[in-house]
């Protein structure tokens, strides 16, 4: 006699490609948790620390930003690479943006700058 736990299994989760000549918003946001991940793959761009100070968002607070924000709106095609803002509400207060630079074939995150949603709305 067979038990039906003993052939039924959990479904393996079906994964998309990820469509990079028409990447969507959910691709770019998935790219940008996976990558993430691993805080080295981050780099920082002078602009993005001049901001950091100016408007008290700190690396910590983007961070936090791009492991659980949402990519806002469509990401923008840059030559090779794409750009997006993931945003995020901060706790008891506004909502933060990171804009974002990536490419298909690195592992990087470049954060061009962090800013307030609400001053560009």
């Amino acid at each position: 006699m067979y038990h039906i736990d003993t052939w039924v299994t959990d479904p393996i989760p079906i994964r998309r490609s990820i469509l990079w000549h028409k990447l969507r918003s959910d691709e770019a946001q998935r790219v940008i948790r996976e990558r993430v991940a691993d805080t080295n793959n981050v780099i920082f761009g002078e602009h993005a620390f001049d901001r950091v100070e100016e408007r008290s968002i700190t690396q910590g607070d983007a961070y936090w930003i791009l492991e659980g924000g949402e990519v806002e709106g469509q990401p923008e095609r840059v030559g090779e690479e794409w750009k997006v803002v993931v945003v995020r509400r901060m706790p008891g207060t506004r909502e933060a943006g990171v804009v974002t630079i990536f490419a298909k074939d690195s592992n990087e995150l470049f954060v061009k700058t962090v800013e307030w949603m609400d001053w560009n709305r």
